[in-house]
């Protein structure tokens, strides 16, 4: 099972506001549970599987302002607490901690894929999100460009500068990693 506890870092005076409006989008998202509101800045939920806490994990960092921890334990119970202790007190934006269960290296090779990832995600430009925004929503090149209103070639621009393919690479190896992960704590 996986779980991740999110604790928000940025500045935004209505934080509780922005936590609970977060939390509601986060919980629309395919095999991801309802996302609970802890106190003022904390979120919590439960996710069906590696690739939607890959996706959500991804959502978070997009924004800029989120702490993550992702927990990888037999139940839900188990992943969350593990998720709630990994994050600790003193989590930074745009960072992501791993715990998995009795698997200490897998933890710090996932972490090390959404640090590559938060890497890509921190370099883009807004054209950049709003073209990466479109592909992983299920578009491909030509219709992205279209929706855009902009020519295929700077559709394909716009990708290659956002390190598209890059971010694909991650986002497999760290689903892969957690498949790994999850199977070896049954």
């Amino acid at each position: 099972m996986f779980a991740i506890h999110a604790r928000y870092r940025g500045r935004e005076r209505r934080r509780a506001e922005l936590v609970r409006n977060s939390a509601q989008a986060l919980s629309t998202l395919p095999g991801v549970g309802e996302f609970s509101v802890l106190g003022v800045e904390d979120i919590a939920a439960t996710i069906d599987t590696p690739s939607a806490t890959c996706d959500t994990t991804m959502a978070l960092l997009s924004h800029g302002d989120w702490a993550v921890a992702i927990g990888v334990a037999p139940t839900d119970e188990q992943a969350l607490n593990l998720a709630r202790t990994t994050l600790g007190a003193h989590a930074r934006a745009g960072q992501v901690k791993v715990g998995i269960r009795r698997q200490k290296e897998a933890a710090q090779d996932v972490a090390g894929a959404f640090l590559m990832l938060a890497h890509i995600l921190a370099k883009r430009t807004p054209e950049g999100r709003e073209a990466t925004s479109l592909m992983r929503s299920g578009y491909n090149q030509n219709e992205a460009a279209a929706e855009l209103e902009i020519s295929k070639q700077a559709m394909s621009q716009r990708l290659q500068a956002a390190g598209w393919q890059a971010e694909l690479a991650g986002w497999r190896l760290a689903v892969r990693l957690l498949e790994q992960a999850d199977a070896k704590t049954k």
